[in-house]
């Protein structure tokens, strides 16, 4: 009891999205530790604040998923998601449920499992009676892409359809924004444009990509998405066969990751990188660009 005060916790769980959002996420991986064990202190011990306690908790362990799974630290993002859904059941806040299930259908999305994140989608679908409607919308978008990664046509159509549907035209105006920040963004590009590369059609991928810039502008303020639209732009490229495109916005791309430090994107870039090789092999101005894409060195702590 002698830890709590709501609203200095509060605002600070809120100061460290900020800061990963805005692209200082270093500034936040000394600290964020801190507020997810203290929140989850109070959790565990029954007294009047045990709820809020626990949507705090819940909120915490949501940004350590995000931040351990964009430095590919999978299990402890996957332990933090499913941390997050406990604490959510806690508080008995479905929103946060849902949110937790979204972040490990992610988890599992990147590391190629599909059956696991399909599985995971399905689950957040089943307590989406009370959920606000990004969340839903949010939700359709990711087992869309799930869907599409299995070479589901006709399931992907259909859950883009449910995504365009839930999503609403303002979810910044959504309860669940603050900690999702999904705007009209992930519709398009993660839903939509991502779905469409899975199922090579590239054309319709760009047109998703023409069609977020006009209703929203995240990429411009948030250096994170900047770097996820680089990477499915270079992605519309390659299926396009578009060499000197591809080329500049992959330089873009990789350079900004590693000003992040996003092991994630920057192997995403690789293996996009990868795919320029096999395309339009011994090309001079590919093989210039090597040494932009060697694996970075792991730091050891200090002995």
């Amino acid at each position: 009891m002698e830890l709590w005060h709501n609203d200095l916790l509060s605002q600070g769980i809120t100061a460290c999205q900020d800061l990963y959002f805005s692209g200082q996420p270093h500034q936040i991986e000394a600290i964020l530790p801190l507020y997810c064990s203290q929140t989850a202190l109070l959790s565990r011990q029954s007294s009047p604040i045990q709820q809020e306690a626990a949507k705090l908790a819940s909120l915490a362990h949501l940004l350590a998923c995000e931040l351990f799974a964009d430095r590919e630290n999978f299990g402890a993002a996957e332990q933090a998601g499913k941390t997050a859904f406990m604490y959510g059941q806690l508080a008995g806040d479905v929103n946060l449920q849902v949110a937790s299930l979204i972040g490990l259908g992610n988890i599992a999305f990147h590391r190629k499992l599909s059956s696991i994140a399909l599985h995971v989608f399905q689950k957040a679908i089943s307590l989406m009676d009370h959920a606000t409607p990004l969340l839903k919308g949010r939700t359709y978008a990711g087992i869309a892409e799930v869907y599409a990664m299995r070479g589901q046509f006709q399931e992907t159509m259909r859950a883009l359809g449910l995504a365009y549907q839930y999503f609403p035209l303002e979810p910044e105006k959504d309860p669940a924004y603050p900690y999702l920040r999904a705007s009209r963004y992930a519709l398009y590009v993660f839903g939509d444009a991502q779905s469409r590369l899975f199922l090579n059609q590239p054309k319709e991928a760009n047109e998703a990509l023409i069609a977020m810039e006009k209703e929203t502008n995240d990429p411009e303020i948030e250096p994170i998405t900047k770097l996820d639209l680089l990477y499915y732009q270079a992605e519309v490229q390659i299926q396009k066969r578009e060499m000197d495109q591809s080329i500049i916005i992959l330089t873009e791309a990789a350079t900004l990751a590693k000003d992040l430090g996003s092991r994630l994107y920057f192997d995403k870039l690789v293996h996009s990188f990868n795919e320029l090789n096999v395309k339009w092999p011994k090309e001079r101005r590919i093989t210039e660009l090597e040494e932009l894409f060697l694996p970075w060195a792991i730091e050891l702590p200090d002995s």
